[in-house]
């Protein structure tokens, strides 16, 4: 990690480095290029080593102590004019040495008088100022993106931190709210046969397996549907062995998409859970088909009277499955469910070809 920040540090440092180099000291190189007679002065490069020292003593220094409420940016202004001021002298002074002979010229003609000189010291710290202030406004500019950036990562982080932790909260009420249910059945099945209630521990133990310990943040779509396809061999068990069942689980062309695990379990739950399983006349249907980078699980259960006078009820299962969906989908999901007569139906719609979270 240590390592990561250093070459970051590292990049930051040479992109700034560019950044300098192009916008203030090539031109001073180009002028001195265009102007033979002036020789490649050392003051050329010592001017570009100024400029970068106000890049950073701005970058590292003032800015990060000052411009952090807008009553400090008075602070800001003063630090700078005190920098400037400094730099424009330095440079005024660097300049007079050289021009009064350090340097030597190659052109003809007379002496330029004082006031020549002073004339020309002013327009090379004017244009000396402006090239500061460029230097400090682009310190600025770059110190602001790196704020904004670290705080728009921090955002980022805190948002996938929140929304991991939620989603490890959801998978936690699942676990239990799946594990009773299942106990139930297998006490109901105790009374009427050990041997079917043996093998449904047994059956039981693959099931937590999978729940515990083999479904990370995203398994295959063929080994989601073995799960369901063991979970309602399990349920058979305890019911009427009269009761119709139509079960369809078909993962297609899709076997080794991925998708995130236990998403379907809390439906087909409620199918065995609230539906009347009691009526052998009745039907379960169950229907899992993935196609065209979409998977859809509908289910159809008929229900007790007393349940079908509640049309609007939902219950904790349905509710943490939307929420997971919205987690972890978003738009690419959709969960539909409701009552048609004596029949509760549902449908659940997945796009596999979503980017799950890492």
């Amino acid at each position: 990690m240590s390592d990561i920040g250093h070459k970051k540090r590292v990049n930051t440092f040479l992109t700034h480095l560019l950044f300098i180099c192009i916008l203030f000291i090539l031109p001073e190189v180009l002028s001195t290029l265009a102007s033979p007679w002036r020789g490649m002065s050392p003051w050329m490069y010592i001017k570009g080593l100024i400029f970068i020292a106000v890049f950073y003593i701005n970058y590292y220094f003032i800015i990060e102590r000052s411009l952090t409420s807008r009553r400090s940016v008075w602070k800001f202004v003063i630090y700078n004019l005190i920098l400037t001021a400094v730099v424009l002298t330095v440079t005024y002074i660097g300049w007079r040495m050289v021009s009064n002979g350090f340097h030597p010229r190659h052109r003809k003609g007379p002496d330029p008088t004082e006031w020549q000189i002073l004339a020309r010291a002013a327009s090379l710290l004017l244009r000396d100022f402006v090239m500061l202030i460029l230097t400090i406004g682009l310190s600025v500019a770059l110190r602001m993106g790196d704020r904004w950036l670290n705080l728009e990562r921090r955002s980022r982080e805190l948002v996938a931190s929140h929304r991991e932790e939620e989603l490890k909260n959801l998978k936690s009420q699942l676990n239990p709210h799946f594990l009773f249910n299942t106990l139930n059945s297998i006490y109901a099945l105790i009374a009427i046969s050990p041997a079917k209630a043996q093998n449904a521990v047994h059956e039981l133990s693959r099931l937590l397996r999978y729940v515990l310990y083999e479904s990370p943040g995203a398994v295959t779509v063929k080994q989601e549907l073995e799960f369901v396809d063991n979970y309602v061999k399990l349920m058979r068990l305890r019911l009427n062995p009269g009761l119709k069942m139509n079960v369809t689980l078909d993962a297609g062309p899709c076997a080794d998409s991925l998708i995130a695990p236990l998403l379907f379990i809390t439906v087909i739950e409620n199918v065995f859970k609230h539906g009347n399983t009691g009526n052998p006349a009745d039907t379960i249907d169950i229907k899992i088909t993935a196609a065209e980078g979409r998977i859809t699980c509908v289910t159809s259960n008929s229900v007790a009277p007393d349940t079908a006078s509640q049309p609007g009820k939902q219950g904790i299962g349905e509710q943490n499955l939307r929420r997971r969906l919205a987690l972890i989908y978003g738009n690419d999901a959709s969960f539909a469910s409701g009552l048609d007569g004596n029949r509760y139906n549902t449908e659940l719609t997945i796009n596999l070809n979503h980017i799950l979270p890492a």
